[in-house]
C-alpha cells in the first residue's frame, strides 16, 4: 500500500464485529509441558512455528509488556499464549515464575478467549485489530493476588488469581461493558476499571437507524461492514470496583489518575513517555520542533525543584522506553539506534552525569521492561531466539534468563544469517537479513524468497506473519527478510499528515525509493554466491503488498509472487474503503475516475498493465478486504494470467485465527516450491490445487515436477 495507506492503516483494518467460532477446547493437550519437547537435531518446521508460545503480541514492534513484577521483585506473572490450529484458538495460560530463574513455573489460571485489541482508523472510532489487547498482569500492593483481563462468554472483565496456584481464579468485575484496562487502588481493596460505554450506545443507535435505511455517508467502509461504523468519540468511563462485596461507583479524580497519570507542572502537553520517580524526579520526551509532524525529540530530566537537564544529542534520539531505578536516582533508556535504527540500545543515566552511557547494544529487540533492584526485567528476542523474559544487570549489561516459553528452540538448527546494510539511490539507510538453509554448503545456490516489510526480532513470517522464514529455509530456500526503509528526507519537513503525503512532486516517490532499497538488497544476496538469480520469488503484506505490485511492474527479476491485502489500484481499492477514505486520497493527489487516471496509475496499476504481467501471483486476503482487489483479480484472469485468490472468513487486516495461519503458511510454501523448485506436495488432498496450478501459463512441465513430503515437515 502507499505511504498514505501505511500511515492510515498502521497495522490493521478490520470489521467491528467478532464472528463466533465453533471449536474444540484450545488447551486440550496443551500447556507448559509442550515446551519440554523437541528433537535435538531438527530444523524448524511449519508446525513448530505455528504452535510457538508467545509472550504478548507476536509482532516485535513497540508494545506494552506482557508480564508483571511482584512488589518485592521476587516473582514475575506472565501471560503465555500458544496457538492450536486444530481448535482454531489459543491456549492462554497465566504463569508465576521466580525472578531469579530457578524453579518450575506455577500455573495460576488457564483458558479464556483471545482478547483482540482495537484502535481508531481514519474517522472510525472503534476498529477491531488482529493482535492482542495489552494485558500485563498486575500484582496487588501486598503481593497476594494477580489481576488481569480475561474474556469469557463474550465479555472482557478483570479476574483475580492466587499467585501460589492453590486457589481457583475468580472474576472480580462484572461491568456492562468490556474492561479495557485497570489499576489497583493503593490499599488493595479495590480496582479502577476503564470501559467505553459509548461503543454499546453507538452500536444500538446504528441498529435503530437501520429500521429506516442507512444514509450512505462517511460512516461507511463497504469492505468492513454493510452498515455505518461508529465515528463518535469513545471516551473512557472509570469505575471503582470493591473486591470485598462487588460494589461499584464512579471513580474519583485521584483514582482515575492511577490509570491516566497527569503531568506535573512545567511539562508540555505534547510530551510523551512521562515517568516520575518516587522522590519526585521526572523524565520525559518533547519534540525539538513542535511544528513538524515527525520532529526528533529531546530527552528532559527534571529535579523536584524543576531544574532541568536536557539531552538533545543523537545519543538521546530514538527513545521508546524510560524507567527509574527503584534503588537510586538513576533512570534507564531503551532506544532504537544504529544503521536504519536497526539496533536496540539500553542506556543508564545517573544523577550528576552529563549524559547517559550505554550498557547494551544489540541487534535483538528488547521491549516491555520493569525495574527490580539492580536489574531490568524485559522481554527479549533475536533472529533465531523467540521472545523470552530476561533480567539485565543495570550496571554491567549482563543478562540471565528468567523464563523461556520455547526452550525447544534452543535445540533447533538454524541457517546462517547475514545482515546487509546499505543506502538506497535516495540516500536513505536500509538493511535486510539473508537466511540460508541450515544445510547450506559452499558453492550451493538456492532459490530466493523475499519476505517483508519489517525485519526485527525473531525472523518469523515478516510483517503480518504469513510467509514462514525458518521453515522455508529448512526446505532449501534462501530467504531475504527485507526491512522497509524510512521515509524520504522531504517527509520530515511536513507539519501535517496531508503535507507529508504530498511533499514529493512524483506521486510514487516513496514506492520508488522502497524499490531502490529492494533491488540493492537482492543484489547483495546474489553477490554472496548462495542465491540463484533466476529463481527469485517475492511476498508482501499490507504496505509490502504494494511494494510487490510496484516491483512486478518495474523489474524483471521475479518468477513468482504471493501477496496479502491486495491490491492498491484504480477502482475497487478506494471504493471498498468508503467515501471518507476515497476523498482523503484525492486530497493528496490520487486519481480516481478522472481523465488522467490511467496516466497517474501506470507505474503502479496491475489492471493497467495486465497484458504485460507474466508473474504468477497468489493472493490470500481477509474477507474484510478482498473486495478491494476484485478488479485486479478479474483483469488478470481475463487476460489469461496466473493468479489465484483465497478469502479467509472472520479476519481483519492482520489475520489472527490459528487455522488460517497454518493454511497460509502451507500454501505459501507450496506456491514457491511449485514455481521456483518444481516440487509438489504428495498429499492426495492437494491434487485439485496442483491441477489448477499446472494449468496456469508458465507452469513447470508435468514430467519435471518432483513429489515431496508435506510442507508441515522439514
Amino acid at each position: 500500500m502507499s505511504l498514505l495507506v501505511l500511515t492510515a492503516l498502521a497495522q490493521a483494518v478490520v470489521p467491528t464485529v467478532d464472528l463466533p467460532l465453533e471449536r474444540r477446547e484450545p488447551c486440550a493437550g496443551y500447556g507448559t509441558a509442550l515446551a519440554s519437547k523437541g528433537d535435538t537435531a531438527s530444523t524448524v518446521t511449519l508446525d513448530d512455528q505455528v504452535r510457538m508460545a508467545d509472550i504478548g503480541r507476536s509482532a516485535a514492534g513497540p508494545a506494552p509488556n506482557a508480564f508483571g513484577l511482584s512488589p518485592d521483585g521476587t516473582h514475575v506473572a506472565v501471560r503465555v499464549k500458544r496457538a492450536n490450529p486444530e481448535a482454531n484458538g489459543y491456549c492462554l495460560v497465566l504463569l508465576v515464575v521466580r525472578a531469579d530463574g530457578f524453579g518450575e513455573p506455577v500455573e495460576i489460571d488457564r483458558g479464556g478467549d483471545f482478547i483482540r485489541d482495537d484502535f481508531e482508523l481514519r474517522n472510525f472510532s472503534v476498529t477491531m485489530a488482529g493482535w492482542d489487547r495489552p494485558n500485563p498482569p498486575r500484582w496487588s500492593p501486598d503481593g497476594k493476588h494477580v489481576a488481569y483481563l480475561k474474556r469469557e462468554k463474550g465479555t472482557t472483565q478483570v479476574w483475580l488469581a492466587d499467585p501460589s496456584g492453590h486457589a481457583h481464579a475468580r472474576q472480580a468485575s462484572a461491568l456492562p461493558d468490556d474492561a479495557d484496562s485497570f489499576a489497583w487502588t493503593p490499599d488493595g481493596a479495590g480496582l479502577v476499571v476503564a470501559t467505553r460505554p459509548g461503543i454499546r450506545a453507538e452500536l444500538a443507535a446504528i441498529e435503530n437507524e437501520g429500521l429506516r435505511g442507512f444514509l450512505f455517508d462517511d460512516r461507511f467502509g463497504p469492505q468492513f461492514a454493510d452498515h455505518p461504523l461508529p465515528t463518535r468519540n469513545m471516551a473512557s468511563a472509570y469505575t471503582w470496583v470493591s473486591l470485598t462485596d462487588g460494589r461499584t461507583r464512579r471513580a474519583t479524580a485521584d483514582e482515575i489518575a492511577l490509570l491516566v497519570p497527569s503531568h506535573s507542572g512545567g511539562v508540555p502537553q505534547n510530551s510523551r513517555l512521562f515517568r516520575s520517580s518516587p522522590d519526585g524526579h521526572a523524565a520525559w520526551l518533547e519534540p525539538k520542533s513542535p511544528a513538524h509532524l515527525l520532529s526528533p525529540t529531546r530527552l528532559i530530566v527534571a529535579s523536584p525543584d524543576r531544574r532541568r537537564a536536557v539531552c538533545e544529542s543523537k545519543q538521546c534520539e530514538g527513545v521508546r522506553g524510560l524507567w527509574w531505578s527503584p534503588a537510586d536516582r538513576s533512570f534507564f533508556i531503551l532506544q532504537n539506534l544504529g544503521w536504519a535504527k536497526s539496533q536496540t540500545g539500553l542506556l543508564r543515566w545517573d544523577a550528576g552525569d552529563a549524559a547517559p552511557r550505554q550498557i547494551v547494544v544489540t541487534n535483538d529487540v528488547i521491549l516491555g521492561c520493569e525495574a527490580a533492584g539492580g536489574e531490568l526485567v524485559c522481554a527479549r528476542e533475536g533472529a533465531t531466539q523467540p521472545r523470552r523474559i530476561v533480567a539485565i544487570d543495570m550496571r554491567t549489561g549482563r543478562e540471565r534468563i528468567v523464563h523461556d516459553p520455547n526452550p525447544e528452540f534452543q535445540r533447533k538448527r538454524f541457517g546462517k544469517i547475514e545482515r546487509f546494510r546499505f543506502r538506497n539511490a535516495y540516500g536513505v539507510e536500509s538493511f535486510a537479513d539473508l537466511v540460508l538453509p541450515p544445510d547450506h554448503k559452499p558453492g550451493q545456490r538456492h532459490p530466493l524468497v523475499i519476505v517483508q516489510y519489517g525485519s526485527e526480532g525473531f525472523l518469523r513470517g515478516g510483517t503480518g506473519d504469513e510467509v514462514p522464514i525458518q521453515p522455508l529455509a529448512a526446505r532449501g530456500f534462501a530467504v531475504l527478510s527485507f526491512d522497509r526503509p524510512d521515509l524520504l528526507p522531504e517527509a520530515y519537513r511536513a507539519t501535517t499528515e496531508a503535507e507529508m503525503r504530498t511533499l514529493n512532486s512524483d506521486p510514487w516517490a516513496d514506492r520508488r525509493q522502497v524499490h531502490s532499497s529492494l533491488e540493492m538488497a537482492i543484489d547483495r544476496a546474489v553477490a554472496t554466491g548462495a542465491v540463484d538469480a533466476n529463481k527469485v520469488g517475492i511476498s508482501g503484506f499490507s504496505d509490502g503488498s504494494s511494494t510487490v505490485q510496484f516491483a512486478l511492474l518495474n523489474s524483471d527479476r521475479f518468477k513468482a509472487a504471493s501477496i496479502s491485502s491486495c491490491c492498491e489500484d484504480m477502482y475497487s481499492f478506494a471504493l471498498a474503503a468508503g467515501p471518507y477514505f476515497t476523498d482523503s486520497l484525492r486530497e493528496v493527489r490520487y486519481r480516481y475516475f478522472e481523465n488522467d487516471m490511467e496516466t497517474f496509475w501506470e507505474p503502479m496499476s496491475l489492471i493497467h498493465n495486465a497484458d504485460k504481467l507474466d508473474v504468477p501471483i497468489l493472493v490470500q486476503n481477509a474477507d474484510s478486504e478482498y473486495e478491494g482487489g476484485l478488479d485486479v483479480i478479474e483483469a488478470l484472469t481475463h487476460h489469461g494470467k496466473a493468479i489465484e485468490l483465497y478469502v479467509f472468513p472472520g479476519e481483519p487486516h492482520f489475520k489472527w485465527q490459528p487455522a488460517h495461519r497454518r493454511a497460509i503458511y502451507e500454501r505459501n510454501i507450496e506456491w514457491f516450491e511449485f514455481w521456483l523448485m518444481g516440487k509438489i506436495n504428495c498429499d492426495p488432498k492437494r491434487a485439485e490445487q496442483y491441477r489448477r496450478w499446472k494449468a496456469m501459463p508458465g507452469a513447470p512441465a508435468e514430467h519435471s515436477l518432483q513429489c515431496v513430503a508435506p510442507s508441515a515437515g522439514p
